[in-house]
C-alpha cells in the first residue's frame, strides 16, 4: 500500500468514497441524501486542508484530509473503501496525518467521528473528550464522539 498526497482531479472519487463508505453503515437513504453535502471533498486549498490517498494496486482504498485552521488541527474525513475496510488502510492515512501535523509542530488532533467509527479511533489512541447530539431519523439521542489522538512527539535530529 502507498499513501500520497491527493491530486485535485480526484475530489469527485474521494467524494464518492466518503458516500460509499458512510454508506457501509446502513443509515437510511433519506439520512444519507441529507449528508451528501457534508461528504463533499473539496482539495482547492491543499495548504488548509492537505489531503492523502491510499492506493493499494493502483486502486484508491481511501483517503484522509485535515483542517489546519484553528489552533488544533482536525481531521476533516477519514474513509475507506468498504471492500479494503480491516486491511490497514485507515491505520495507514491516521498515521500519514499524525506525521504531517507533527512535521509541523502540533501535538494534538482533533476528531469528530462518527458513531460508527469510535472503536477504531480508540484502537488508534484516541481518547473521547466528549460528545455531540446528532439525532437522525430513529435515533433521537445520536451523539457524535469529540475525541482527541495526542500526538507522537518527533525525535530530535542525531547529531
Amino acid at each position: 500500500m502507498r499513501v500520497r498526497a491527493a491530486r485535485a482531479d480526484e475530489a469527485a472519487l474521494l467524494g464518492s468514497i466518503a458516500f460509499e463508505a458512510k454508506s457501509h453503515w446502513n443509515y437510511a437513504p433519506e439520512v444519507m441524501a441529507g449528508w451528501r453535502g457534508e461528504l463533499v471533498v473539496r482539495l482547492d486549498a491543499p495548504e488548509r486542508r492537505p489531503a492523502f490517498v491510499a492506493e493499494n494496486g493502483g486502486i484508491v482504498a481511501g483517503f484522509c484530509q485535515l483542517e489546519l485552521g484553528g489552533e488544533v488541527p482536525s481531521l476533516e474525513h477519514l474513509w475507506v473503501r468498504p471492500a479494503c475496510m480491516g486491511r490497514g488502510v485507515g491505520r495507514a492515512l491516521l498515521e500519514r496525518a499524525s506525521a504531517v501535523l507533527t512535521e509541523l509542530g502540533h501535538a494534538r488532533m482533533h476528531i469528530d467521528a462518527d458513531p460508527n467509527a469510535e472503536a477504531f479511533y480508540r484502537h488508534c489512541g484516541a481518547s473521547r473528550d466528549g460528545e455531540l447530539a446528532a439525532p437522525i431519523a430513529g435515533e433521537p439521542d445520536r451523539v457524535r464522539p469529540q475525541m482527541t489522538l495526542v500526538l507522537a512527539p518527533q525525535a530530535p535530529p542525531s547529531p
